[in-house]
């Protein structure tokens, strides 16, 4: 997932205990990496991030998320766009912060202004809306974000995009629509950010769509995805 990977260049200039820490960590030494960072974390968003990342994925033996929050949420305090996305994420499942619907929504947006190229993120914000939580149940805006992960590429949003042409949800019904982004998802695994579950069958779907559309409407799908299909 790019929300989770470690940043070492950006706009603010680089100090010289976040990159030991970076090194640190890469070389898999998490406790002399949070040692660098610790010095630094309150002032660089980039080091309160990466010991998120750290205590997130359980690097020094064992899940923390109560740790995990307090540094995304100093870095997402800065605006830097992973840390909200998990600050989102943290909201969402009740990891480490109170379980809040509301919260995630709006982390969830402020990730995805902050980083338009996060798909997991228009992923998790179209599911936020396709089932009314922590937002009003709306389609439109549902079918948009879904678009938005399928345009970047993931499986997931592909797969409930077409879904959402298929039955006229939030767009208009257009089969043919449907069917190259079911055909598209169905080209590699469907997964799902953690705590987060889909019910997909892409290969059912597309054997169902194929049955109600015209074989001149397959060709064009077939040569629209070109090379990717075969």
């Amino acid at each position: 997932m790019i929300a989770g990977g470690l940043i070492l260049l950006g706009n603010m200039p680089a100090r010289a205990d976040y990159k030991s820490g970076y090194l640190a960590y890469q070389a898999g030494n998490y406790h002399a990496a949070l040692q660098e960072w610790q010095d630094v974390a309150n002032s660089d968003p980039r080091a309160a991030y990466a010991m998120g990342l750290i205590y997130y994925r359980g690097n020094l033996g064992r899940t923390d998320y109560d740790s995990a929050a307090k540094w995304f949420g100093i870095a997402a305090r800065a605006n830097h766009a992973n840390a909200l996305y998990y600050m989102g994420l943290l909201s969402l499942n009740g990891w480490g912060v109170p379980y809040d619907q509301f919260k995630a929504t709006d982390f969830f947006k402020r990730s995805l202004d902050a980083d338009p190229d996060n798909a997991d993120a228009a992923f998790l914000l179209a599911q936020q809306y396709m089932h009314g939580r922590g937002a009003m149940q709306n389609y439109v805006d549902a079918a948009h974000y879904y678009l938005k992960a399928a345009q970047l590429g993931l499986p997931a949003g592909q797969y409930m995009i077409g879904a959402m042409y298929e039955r006229g949800w939030g767009v208009n019904r257009n089969l043919a629509e449907a069917y190259y982004w079911l055909r598209l998802s169905a080209l590699n695994p469907i997964t799902t950010p953690p705590g987060t579950e889909l019910d997909a069958d892409p290969g059912k779907a597309v054997a169902l769509l194929e049955q109600k559309l015209r074989p001149e409407e397959i060709r064009r799908v077939e040569n629209r995805l070109g090379t990717r299909i075969n």
